[in-house]
């Protein structure tokens, strides 16, 4: 999500840019106070430091992808920060109603902010960290914050407390993680490395002599995504002890040649983790090459079946979708992610790709690629069961579609069933909303054959 000084235009981790031609933007006025804009060209714009980890706001000259991606986007700063600063890993930062997710524990809505917190805007989809609290002004750390030129980075704003626009999150554990408890202190060693195993080491000392029992290490991939968190019994109560992990031996975990791994030690006290800083190595050799395409179709289940949406979220599901028509093929492959297969079609090229968050439910976007422009996109969702539950939500769904359509469109409607359980609607030849069942389950999709004009509300 890009936010601009006073409005916040809607773009997110995994939802696409907003930069059609002819489509108005959606905007929400955001009132967050402190207009300070400072240059990016450091890259570095700003920094927070929560028990003695240091993690910077970075930026990068803006362009649309800016909003997706995995180190420069508003999400990917939440995200880097609780890997870094306690080692855990946070999704779900999909919409305007989302609560994060956390692998560990869980955040509740607070009306008393903390450090570290997790601040969501209501009326975009923005996220951000509490960095500051004095009395009732909440001091922002965020990233894809702009002037309205998009030259300089929005450093140091602050919002109230109590004001609807935005809501605090708090992790149940960050208290437990932020204590010094026992003032261990862990003094990493160079590692040992080779292509398929590593093996790690540190030094912790203990002054006070404190009975641990418990020690650790979490295993991450260089985007912080957890790979293996291993726990294991010991009983040390000297001021001064070493740990060490040989990462395939005891962690159980391959390595690949030629790669970027992130690790953290721990010492737990009374059930309480105490972390060292996130540490990184190299694997030796060559990296195999990357694949283009990725596991993780998107799979539907019984609770994503039954999600309500609002005609706003067609409304913006469409928008997006039309969108496509101005991306070549380097940005199909660059920013739809997760690209789970890709298929030659003679002069053409289809990507298959995941996303969660138009009309708030694991679908796939399949788009067509001919002489490197995309020239067809659909946004299709296929429900988890055949059952007459999911027949009725899925042509309710359809209904819901088509009247949102009808406002939408300037061109009018054609209905027809091409065969029994089929519905079909189509907009001459620029949008088609189709319900249909393969091996008799249901679907729904919506195909986007042009770069039509439309009425967006």
């Amino acid at each position: 999500m890009k936010m601009k000084h006073a409005a916040a235009i809607i773009c997110g981790t995994f939802v696409l840019a907003l930069a059609g031609t002819g489509l108005m933007p959606l905007e929400a006025r955001a009132d967050m106070g402190n207009y300070n804009f400072v240059s990016i060209d450091s890259g570095t714009v700003d920094s927070i430091t929560v028990n003695g980890v240091t993690v910077d706001a970075v930026y990068r000259p803006y362009d649309s992808s800016v909003n997706y991606d995995t180190t420069y986007s508003c999400a990917a700063f939440v995200k880097r920060f609780y890997s870094q600063v306690y080692g855990r890993s946070v999704s779900g930062l999909m919409t305007t109603t989302s609560i994060p997710v956390i692998d560990s524990g869980a955040f509740a809505q607070t009306n008393s902010p903390q450090v570290g917190d997790i601040i969501r805007d209501n009326e975009s989809v923005h996220w951000a960290i509490v960095k500051e609290v004095s009395g009732d002004t909440v001091t922002v750390i965020q990233q894809n914050a702009w002037n309205g030129s998009y030259t300089k980075a929005w450093v140091g704003a602050t919002i109230q407390k109590g004001d609807p626009r935005y809501s605090f999150f708090h992790w149940s554990k960050s208290t437990s993680f932020a204590q010094t408890g026992g003032n261990y202190t862990i003094h990493y060693q160079s590692p040992q490395i080779a292509e398929t195993t590593a093996v790690v080491s540190a030094k912790v000392d203990n002054p006070d002599r404190r009975q641990v029992r418990q020690v650790g290490c979490i295993l991450q991939d260089a985007a912080g995504n957890q790979i293996k968190k291993h726990v294991e019994n010991c009983d040390r109560p000297e001021s001064r002890f070493n740990m060490w992990y040989d990462i395939q031996g005891e962690l159980g975990v391959t390595l690949t040649p030629g790669t970027t791994y992130r690790y953290q030690f721990f010492v737990v006290e009374n059930g309480r983790e105490y972390p060292g800083t996130v540490q990184t190595f190299t694997t030796a050799g060559q990296a195999p090459a990357k694949e283009e395409t990725h596991e993780g179709e998107p799979k539907s289940t019984s609770e994503t079946d039954r999600v309500s949406v609002t005609d706003d979220d067609i409304n913006f599901a469409v928008a997006k979708v039309r969108e496509l028509f101005s991306w070549t093929e380097e940005d199909v492959k660059t920013c739809l992610e997760p690209i789970y297969k890709v298929s030659d079609k003679g002069n053409k090229k289809v990507y298959y790709a995941g996303v969660e968050t138009l009309m708030n439910r694991p679908a796939s976007i399949i788009v067509t690629v001919k002489n490197g422009k995309v020239t067809k996109a659909q946004w299709r969702y296929e429900y988890s069961e055949n059952s007459d539950e999911t027949m009725v939500l899925s042509e309710e769904l359809y209904q819901q579609m088509v009247d949102v359509t009808d406002h939408m469109m300037y061109t009018s409607r054609n209905s027809f069933c091409k065969e029994k359980d089929n519905l079909t609607s189509e907009y001459e030849k620029e949008l088609k909303v189709v319900r249909d069942v393969v091996d008799g389950t249901p679907y729904i999709a919506f195909t986007v054959m042009s770069a039509f004009d439309f009425n967006f509300r």
